[in-house]
């Protein structure tokens, strides 16, 4: 018995299938991005910034909605915006990072041995100097 063309062509999915898949996966990376970034907001060794601007980035590939959301939310969305504007932050946003920083990294240094001590103090002072030096803009109404 002959196999006829059909039965040799290996099996694909249509590209509409295809491209939803691809879709739920940048949604699905996007949503993970997000809970890191907003894990960041509290953990100062954990960039809050970066993981937004992915978020933002595969939710603009995937999702209009999500994409829409983020950047409308009220304690997300500014991160994003500040950037994509390049803006800078404002000085509120500047000074709840400051505080975050300093208490996690005290209360961290109080509860490590010297030598970890000192390598706080060294990552406070750069993120303090990074902070700094980062462009300040005004407050906006959200």
């Amino acid at each position: 018995m002959s196999e006829s063309a059909l039965d040799r062509t290996p099996i694909q999915a249509p590209a509409a299938q295809r491209s939803e898949l691809r879709r739920r996966v940048l949604i699905g990376l996007g949503v993970i991005n997000v809970g890191l970034g907003f894990a960041g907001i509290f953990l100062p060794l954990l960039p809050t910034t970066p993981f937004l601007l992915l978020a933002a980035y595969l939710f603009a590939r995937s999702s209009r909605r999500w994409h829409d959301w983020l950047l409308a939310h009220p304690r997300l969305g500014p991160y994003v915006r500040a950037f994509r504007d390049r803006a800078g932050l404002t000085a509120s946003q500047k000074r709840r990072i400051a505080i975050s920083l300093t208490v996690v990294m005290g209360i961290s240094a109080y509860l490590s041995p010297l030598w970890l001590k000192f390598v706080l103090a060294v990552l406070w002072m750069f993120w303090i100097v990074y902070l700094l030096r980062m462009k300040t803009c005004e407050e906006t109404e959200t």
